[in-house]
């Protein structure tokens, strides 16, 4: 197969049916002033910023104005010469991902349409193209023309009165482009994958290639089952000889194959002695092996591009649970994982600006937060080779959703269905070789709740139902029977109602929208919670972007266009009542940067309760999978601790402790304060424990310390506990524990408060801060609360937003030339600077 890229220039220009007509772009001769430059890959939203037509979407109110862009018809266009090769064979246009509704015009005749952004379009075109001048036209509908006289009503329940303008579940590209809670509405619309020309004389046409690894009970053999898809041009069978190969291995098998006429796949199975077993991240190594294969026919030898495997058995254990309900964790390699991470969405609200850089440092920032995996949300992306590649390379473990959300999708519809079907087999085929990803998930939330098809009992089979728990299983079984699947996320087995707290999957979600009392999460006792959170600012440099001067306040009009839309669903807004049920403070006497450091301390401080409660009940619990990670544009308040620059947001460096691989956590029993030890790695851990009471002006009240502590590997234990009797004033006292290798170095530390934060008595804290030796060292007499050096996030930093416990150091690494900065103590809250 030989490839003529049509990627780069193109033309392009707008119609609204009155102003412009679609059917020009398609002639020999056009008149070029009426077209605009384009870039493909891209998008229309991109073309039109970087020539200044719009303003930069991301600033302002500014995405509100641009709204019309999605409401026109774009007509790009574009010029080429064909090979001699492609005029004589066979010949195809490809386009990798159109956006949307796209109808393909080759030299005045149509050739293709094509309405799915998740998976690819092929067109033979044999026969239709010329020497020169070959004009390719491609009209682009985002998506509302398309879907213009589809049904709304009845696929959506509650707010969802915008579902009659856009009717996103007739489409298949990312939802969260038709807004969501974090997102504004911003329909991409444009060529956002690669084009090409290929052509060919050969009989074949080379498909996926889709290797799976497994591995036996006993971890001591492997095989990778190799399968290729190949369409067969001619009207007669050919045979032919499947070779695959592991690298660096004697793993190796020649299989003979027929390929029918038309569509099949053929496929080897190859073993290995001994594999090198991959790993989560935290629990050893991630060896790759590459998988080549060739195919060789009488005429041709088909050289397939090499995919890279992991080697890792993957159970899901689902077992009764002795105190009721049922088990839910992941065993890898026979050895049980704690689930630590976050929900990933697309990284930008323009899909096609979402490049390889910026994915790697997403994972970066996944890595530096002690996660062990992503859950790629149902209402985004199947996301891209970068993604996985990272995920893969740095054992970060996914999973991943089929992307249907929060709605009804219209299944029992046959072209829809037969789209949906072609999207759910390419991607099955295309992700089935990764190691990281360990799930299939059929939805987000639409079984819960008020997004549920009112299905009633379990015994009535709804057509959506049959989507989830029935085709897309089967097209699992068919193409990667491997991997675990779910139908829905959460899911409950055992129950007619989803979300049970002790079964399946869980969204805690009764904290966090009305309820801001985190300290209820101190008795959840979820199995695998995977989406919960709290609300709280984005860094300072990306919260000031989005506030254009004269709005620079809380609930501005900017403001609100960036601010989460939980802010506007009730009145008035329980996002802004959060200050003050946690610290007595009106947000909206606070500058910019006193909410980043104000709400930001909730936020982390809400996120950290989330993963302690869950992390120290393992493996009763699983998981602690919190909402969210990453954000899709600059936001005012969101649910992240990665924000669209990048950044990381206050909020980041509470979940990077509490997700640390060694952790201790302090619980109120009903007349002791239990202390637990959680060892997150795959060796057992002998450090010296100090545990007690002190009072936040400095005095300790109990302060006793257990040489030895031996926490075992992989588990959560109670090391220690002592009598609640003691604990007499709560607003003046605060238990803690700090735990320390036998030569004294420190490993972790927490405390436990009991009232909100308004209720303590907080004396004014004086720190003395020293610089040595490339360290920093904070020491304070009595108790500092949430001290912070940045609200920048741009900057690795080895601590920020930290205690301070009374004349006990905390000593952080500091190689910057000059001395850290302390810009804000969350004691008294009345003032707040230091």
């Amino acid at each position: 197969m030989k490839t003529l890229s049509l990627d780069g220039s193109w033309k392009v220009r707008f119609s609204d049916f009155q102003r412009g007509r679609p059917l020009y772009a398609d002639m020999d001769i056009v008149d070029p002033v009426r077209y605009l430059d384009a870039t493909v890959p891209g998008e229309i939203h991109l073309d039109l910023m970087n020539q200044g037509i719009i303003p930069d979407v991301f600033s302002g109110i500014n995405v509100l104005a641009a709204r019309w862009v999605e409401e026109q018809i774009w007509s790009y266009r574009h010029l080429f010469d064909a090979p001699a090769d492609a005029r004589s064979g066979r010949a195809w246009l490809v386009f990798d991902r159109l956006d949307y509704a796209a109808k393909i015009v080759l030299n005045g005749q149509p050739v293709a349409e094509h309405a799915n952004f998740f998976h690819p379009l092929r067109v033979e075109i044999t026969g239709k193209v010329r020497e020169s001048g070959n004009v390719l036209a491609v009209h682009l509908d985002s998506g509302l023309y398309h879907v213009s006289d589809k049904p709304a009503e009845g696929w959506f329940h509650g707010n969802a009165e915008d579902a009659r303008l856009h009717k996103r579940h007739w489409l298949r590209k990312p939802q969260s482009q038709f807004s969501w809670d974090w997102a504004p509405r911003l329909i991409n619309v444009g060529i956002q994958g690669s084009v090409r020309l290929e052509y060919s004389v050969d009989d074949l046409l080379i498909g996926q290639f889709a290797p799976v690894a497994s591995v036996d009970a006993n971890l001591k053999h492997a095989r990778v089952r190799a399968r290729l898809f190949a369409t067969n041009l001619t009207d007669k069978p050919i045979e032919a000889k499947l070779r695959v190969c592991i690298d660096d291995t004697d793993a190796a098998t020649v299989q003979p194959v027929v390929l029918p006429p038309g569509e099949s796949h053929v496929e080897a199975t190859v073993s290995l002695v001994s594999p090198k077993l991959w790993w989560p991240i935290g629990q050893g190594d991630q060896p790759l092996y590459t998988v080549r294969a060739s195919l060789q026919t009488e005429a041709t030898s088909y050289e397939i591009p090499t995919r890279q495997v992991g080697f890792r058995q993957v159970r899901v254990i689902q077992d009764p649970h002795p105190a009721g309900g049922r088990y839910f964790r992941f065993e890898i390699n026979n050895r049980p994982i704690f689930c630590k991470g976050g929900n990933y969405v697309p990284a930008d609200l323009i899909i096609s600006a979402i490049d390889d850089d910026r994915t790697r440092t997403l994972i970066d920032r996944a890595v530096e937060a002690n996660f062990n995996l992503l859950r790629v949300w149902g209402g985004g992306l199947y996301e891209s080779e970068a993604f996985y590649d990272e995920c893969d390379r740095r054992g970060i473990l996914v999973w991943q959703e089929f992307i249907f959300a929060c709605g009804r999708y219209p299944t029992c519809d046959e072209n829809f269905q037969r789209s949906v079907i072609t999207e759910a087999k390419h991607q099955i085929r295309r992700l089935a070789h990764r190691p990281s990803l360990i799930a299939w998930c059929g939805n987000n939330e639409n079984e819960m709740g008020h997004w549920s098809w009112g299905m009633g009992e379990r015994g009535v089979i709804a057509p959506d139902y049959a989507w989830y728990h029935l085709t897309l299983p089967r097209l699992l079984n068919a193409d990667h029977p491997e991997v675990y699947y779910q139908p829905s996320s959460p899911f409950s087995p055992d129950h007619l109602t989803p979300n049970h707290d002790l079964v399946g999957d869980q969204h805690p979600w009764s904290i966090g929208f009305v309820d801001m009392d985190f300290r209820r999460y101190r008795d959840m006792p979820c199995r695998f919670p995977n989406e919960g959170g709290i609300l709280g600012p984005t860094s300072l440099p990306t919260m000031l972007r989005c506030l254009p001067e004269g709005q620079q306040f809380v609930q501005s009009l900017a403001w609100q266009v960036h601010d989460n839309s939980v802010d506007s669903w009730r009145e008035q807004s329980t996002v802004d009542a959060m200050t003050d049920f946690w610290l007595g403070m009106n947000c909206r006497e606070m500058s910019i940067e006193q909410y980043v450091y104000w709400a930001g301390l909730i936020q982390g401080e809400g996120l950290r309760e989330y993963i302690d409660n869950f992390r120290r009940r393992a493996f009763d619990t699983s998981a602690a999978v919190f909402w969210m990670f990453n954000d899709a544009w600059p936001a005012t308040r969101s649910w992240t601790i990665v924000d669209h620059a990048l950044n990381r947001t206050p909020a980041f460096h509470h979940v990077r402790r509490a997700f640390a691989p060694v952790r201790v956590v302090l619980i109120e029993s009903v007349d002791q304060v239990v202390i637990y030890g959680i060892n997150d790695t795959p060796n057992p851990l002998i450090a010296n424990l100090r545990f007690g009471l002190f009072n936040t002006t400095g005095e300790y009240l109990l302060d006793q310390t257990q040489i030895g502590v031996n926490i075992p590997a992989n588990a959560s234990i109670p090391i220690a506990r002592f009598d609640r009797a003691g604990w007499i004033d709560p607003t003046t006292q605060i238990a803690f524990a700090t735990l320390h290798t036998p030569d004294g170095n420190p490993i972790t530390r927490n405390r436990l408060i009991l009232p909100l934060y308004k209720e303590m008595k907080w004396p004014a804290p004086k720190i003395n801060m020293s610089v040595k030796n490339d360290h920093a060292t904070f020491t304070c007499a009595t108790f500092a609360f949430n001290v912070c050096l940045d609200l920048d996030g741009q900057t690795a930093l080895a601590d920020n937003f930290f205690d301070l416990y009374p004349n006990q150091p905390n000593t952080i690494p500091w190689p910057q030339p000059q001395p850290p900065a302390i810009l804000y103590v969350g004691n008294p809250a009345s003032t707040g600077e230091a």
